[in-house]
This record gives C-alpha cells, structure tokens and sequence, in this order.
C-alpha cells in the first residue's frame, strides 16, 4: 500500500496516482483566463487572434480514458469558483463530476453492457449529509446522518433513488 500526499483533491484508481500527477506536467499550458500568444517566440511577430472564449483549454483532454478524466477533473476543479453557502458548493461539486461522468455508449464492455457513472457523492462531514446523484435521476439527493439513531446497531440504508425528475412549469 501506498500513501501520497494529493495536492489536487482528485482521486484515481488506475494508473497509479503518481502516474497521474506527473501527466499533470504535460499540461501546464492550460489556463482559465486567454491565453497569450507564444506561437513565433514571446513577442511573436505572427498576430493570431482569440476567436472563441475558453482558448486556454485548447488541448484539455475529452476521452472517456482515466488518463484523461483524472486530467479534466483536476483543471475543472482547480480552476472553479463556488459561492459561499453549502448549496452553492454542493451544486458546484456535481458541476465539477459531470464534466468527466460517463454516459451510456461512449466505453462498450461487450454485449450489451456499458460503462457508467452509477452516482457521483459528497459528504458534509461537519453536518453529517449525504448528497449524490444517480444516473436516472440527476436531482441532488441528500440523505442527513442526525436523523437516525447514530449508537444503534442496525445498519440503515436507503436505496438509490434514480427515478428520473421532471420539473414541469407549465
């Protein structure tokens, strides 16, 4: 077993997670803001000009790949801005999952079996809530710890709701 210190606050299974944080290195060209242009040298004498927001991107990877996905989260997570209050961070957070879930049919395992992203979870460990999404049903769940008999001995648990919600206005 080893243990390593995780300045990104992202999680892997495979490759390794210092595979992972050395691939880091091949995209320290990524940023948030515009990028600036290095194309012929620093003060390039070839004017190219910015023709879409969210060029400093240009080259974050999109596959369905761990490599990737590990890569994504990292820069989605380092780079976003929540707001103050916990619902704020909270909706922050599935923002920050849906950008490297995995829908049906974009990794086929054989037959008719797909890789997907079952439910996405966070935990308020000072308040004791359970938040996660499903699949079927993208509407943040919560499920609060304090409510139940926490010095009991039976094991509680509650089933993933992945009832698809439809918010109706008209």
């Amino acid at each position: 077993m080893k243990i390593y210190d995780n300045p990104v606050g992202v999680l892997t299974n495979n490759p390794t997670f210092d595979y992972h944080m050395f691939n880091l290195n091949n995209y320290m060209q990524l940023t948030k803001d515009n990028p600036q242009n290095t194309f012929a040298g620093k003060n390039g004498t070839l004017k190219l000009d910015l023709y879409s927001r969210g060029m400093g991107g240009l080259g974050l990877p999109g596959d369905t790949s761990s490599l990737s996905r590990f890569v994504k989260a990292t820069f989605v997570k380092l780079n976003s801005v929540a707001g103050t209050s916990e619902a704020e961070s909270i909706s922050q957070f599935f923002h920050i999952l849906k950008s490297v879930e995995m829908p049906k049919g974009s990794v086929h395992l054989g037959k008719d079996l797909y890789e997907i992203t079952v439910y996405s979870s966070c935990c308020n460990t000072t308040r004791g809530i359970y938040y996660y999404t499903t699949y079927e049903n993208s509407q943040i769940s919560a499920v609060d710890m304090h409510k139940e008999n926490l010095d009991g001995s039976a094991l509680i648990k509650y089933p993933l709701d992945k009832t698809v919600r439809i918010n109706f206005q008209n």
